[in-house]
């Protein structure tokens, strides 16, 4: 495999010339190679307010009513400034994100690294700053992506790179300004643009063209510019609080509705500053969004997030106790999530309560035996509609088994995804010694039974009577999603679930998830909370970041919209949060 040579005309061990070339180009723009993540209040990522045992941190709330955002003592209105900004870290793209930057960088003509590091979403988002902290396996991870990217333009360099004359520095200068800003996502800095073409220049010197170009494109897709969204920010609004410069604004619309890198259309936009209007921006939103090739799958990713779902394995269930959960059904429950998800948001309808009350979605032979129903076709996928226990996101089998134990059903799992992702109310992490004190169980007990014991468990029993009764009205479900008729004990089931100190719209008893699913649609506190939860995806940020003074108006205005999705997405984008940013003490 042809290898990237370097001007000193020696095969330097692997990476190491690169990774110093990132380090000149990050310290250009005042920035490391790998730059470290420093949370809302200038702390580092190990430590998180939403985190503290007692549940009182700045992410602990009484409730939904403020769209996930702070309570007294946390961060608050003060902290927004006069215009409502909010924190936006510097993030890593994600794995998702990289691969469609390298398609789009490049027209489809070279594959992305598959080496590129991938993120574990556990109950964060993706591209939460403290789930991709570069570690030295994975800036060799990187390196090794890039690496895999530069040979292929070596080897097709006469395709990628075009020149009206001959392969010349005339034709990697104009390479490199192309490529540069498009992968920087700006304009080339006039230091960083000596610099590329300087590496060029050694590399090609020696070896030719085609490797003075590949360790180019090698460098920059090591460099911070690249692999992270960096917000230098321009104008100082008012104290702490800047204006995004109009390719910030750009990278930001683009990464939230593609997934990928701002298209020509938003680099034009920049570069005439039209991006500073609002409504701009809204016509930009509203292009993207008609596109939903690409808008499709970032807003599933978002949807699928949200419900912390990240892929069950069949290896992840019992096998004997349900041997029917293959790699083949694992698969299809994960297509039917996608489809079901795909057809609420690209419906003439693309609300919150579609979302959690649908019962239309798209079924192939293994779904329909694990629904109970017909197949629609014989060998493939095709329409269908279910009944109302089949409706929603919550009854999807793929969200259940995720929030499942291997061989039983989990209360504590599904009812925590309802208390923290739709009530927006973050829940501390069990104690330290929580495994050590479990209580026993009678054997054969049922998840009802166990339940009764853990709530009265002493130092258990606070947080588990906020989950566990909403979870128990999941128990229709097994482990795998499939609907059950009889409990572990061979009695019925008890469907009756409970909303404990929730928003007053909500709280009370339930029976079954369609029953509580159609509560949380009707809550103004939950549609806000899906805001909250879409701004917290937007920016990589933790729920005690979320600040309530800069996500409220957007959270009003979906509110208003009637939880339609691509009103928010409308609404977050023309905020005064989204066009700016608070200025963080480092």
């Amino acid at each position: 495999m042809p290898r990237v040579q370097f001007a000193d005309d020696r095969m330097a061990p692997r990476g190491t010339p690169l990774l110093v070339f990132a380090t000149v180009l990050g310290s250009l723009t005042g920035l490391g190679p790998f730059a470290c993540y420093t949370g809302a209040n200038g702390d580092g990522a190990g430590d998180d307010a939403a985190d503290s045992a007692d549940g009182t941190g700045a992410g602990a709330t009484d409730g939904a009513t403020d769209g996930g955002g702070s309570t007294d003592g946390g961060p608050g209105a003060a902290e927004c400034g006069g215009v409502g900004s909010g924190y936006a870290p510097m993030r890593r793209l994600t794995a998702v994100q990289y691969r469609n930057t390298i398609d789009a960088l490049f027209g489809g003509a070279v594959a992305p690294g598959d080496s590129f590091p991938t993120t574990s979403i556990h109950k964060n988002y993706s591209n939460n700053p403290v789930l991709n902290v570069v570690s030295l396996p994975a800036a060799m991870d990187l390196l090794q992506a890039a690496e895999d990217v530069a040979t292929q333009v070596i080897d097709d360099v006469d395709t990628i790179v075009t020149c009206p004359g001959a392969q010349d520095q005339s034709c990697a200068s104009a390479f490199i300004d192309d490529f540069g800003a498009r992968a920087f996502r700006r304009p080339l800095e006039p230091d960083e643009r000596a610099a590329l073409l300087s590496l060029y220049d050694g590399a090609s010197a020696t070896d030719g063209f085609a490797d003075g170009i590949g360790t180019v494109v090698a460098a920059v897709l090591q460099s911070p510019q690249f692999l992270y969204l960096v917000e230098q920010g321009g104008e100082t609004i008012e104290p702490g609080v800047v204006a995004l410069g109009d390719y910030e604004i750009a990278t930001r619309l683009s990464y939230l509705l593609w997934d990928s890198m701002p298209d020509a259309a938003l680099f034009e936009a920049a570069a005439a500053g039209e991006l500073q209007d609002p409504d701009a921006i809204e016509a930009q939103v509203v292009r993207m969004l008609g596109d939903v090739e690409q808008s499709g799958p970032a807003l599933e990713r978002f949807v699928r997030e949200w419900n912390h779902y990240d892929g069950v394995a069949a290896y992840d269930k019992d096998a004997v106790a349900y041997p029917q959960f293959t790699t083949e059904l694992a698969a299809a429950m994960d297509e039917e999530l996608s489809r079901f998800i795909r057809g609420v948001l690209r419906s003439d309808e693309p609300t919150l309560e579609r979302l959690l009350t649908a019962t239309e979605t798209e079924i192939d032979p293994q779904m329909a035996a694990l629904f109970g129903v017909p197949a629609p076709s014989p060998d493939g996928w095709g329409a269908a509609t279910l009944d109302a226990n089949r409706g929603g996101l919550l009854t999807r089998p793929a969200i259940l088994a995720e929030h499942s134990h291997a061989n039983n059903t989990g209360p504590i799992f599904r009812g925590e995804l309802v208390r923290t992702q739709l009530l927006c109310e973050p829940m501390p992490p069990p104690p330290a010694d929580a495994m050590a004190n479990t209580p026993a169980y009678p054997d054969g007990a049922t998840e009802r039974q166990r339940s009764e014991i853990l709530m009265n468990h002493m130092g258990c029993g606070g947080c588990h009577a906020l989950m566990n009764p909403i979870g128990l009205g999941f128990e229709d479900y097994d482990a795998i999603g499939a609907w059950r008729e009889l409990d572990v004990d061979g009695g019925p089931i008890d469907n009756q679930g409970e909303i404990v100190g929730g928003p007053e719209a909500v709280t009370g008893e339930f029976h079954g998830v369609a029953e509580l699913q159609a509560k949380l649609a009707a809550s103004d506190e939950v549609t806000a909370c899906f805001a909250s939860q879409l701004y917290q995806y937007t920016f990589g940020l933790e729920a005690a970041q979320v600040l309530e003074c800069a996500v409220e108006p957007v959270a009003a205005e979906f509110v208003a919209a009637g939880g339609d999705v691509r009103a928010l997405v409308v609404a977050l984008a023309r905020s005064n949060a989204f066009r700016t940013r608070i200025v963080e003490d480092q």
